[in-house]
């Protein structure tokens, strides 16, 4: 089956893309604050998230380009081991800037499949 993207594979680095106009980019100030996404096995679910990702710690970058500003996402290994293969996983990204928290519109729905080589 194909896919839109690159599924995530569980128990291998993770390297999600997001691109953005540059238009919408600067609309949201992307390339300003810091920015927060929590992965969860689903919108409802209530427990501690799967992985944080975050640009204070290099795992949420920005690269702006000439047409658009590019998020990469970067999940270890052993945060996607705790992912279900066949189920999505969700998340939205968060921009903080001082006192303020803004939701970057959007919510994310990326899949996660088993791979045939496993725990090499």
């Amino acid at each position: 089956m194909q896919y839109p993207v690159e599924p995530i594979a569980p128990g291998y680095d993770a390297h999600l893309a997001i691109a953005y106009p540059n238009a919408a980019a600067d609309a949201l100030d992307l390339e300003t604050g810091e920015l927060v996404a929590q992965f969860r096995a689903g919108v409802d679910d209530a427990g501690d998230p799967l992985f944080t990702a975050r640009t204070a710690d290099g795992s949420i970058t920005r690269v702006r380009g000439d047409a658009e500003t590019l998020l990469t996402l970067l999940l270890p290994a052993s945060a996607t081991a705790l992912m279900t293969p066949d189920r999505d996983v969700t998340f939205d990204i968060v921009r903080i800037d001082g006192a303020a928290r803004d939701v970057i519109p959007g919510r994310w729905f990326w899949p996660v499949r088993k791979t045939v080589t496993r725990n090499v």
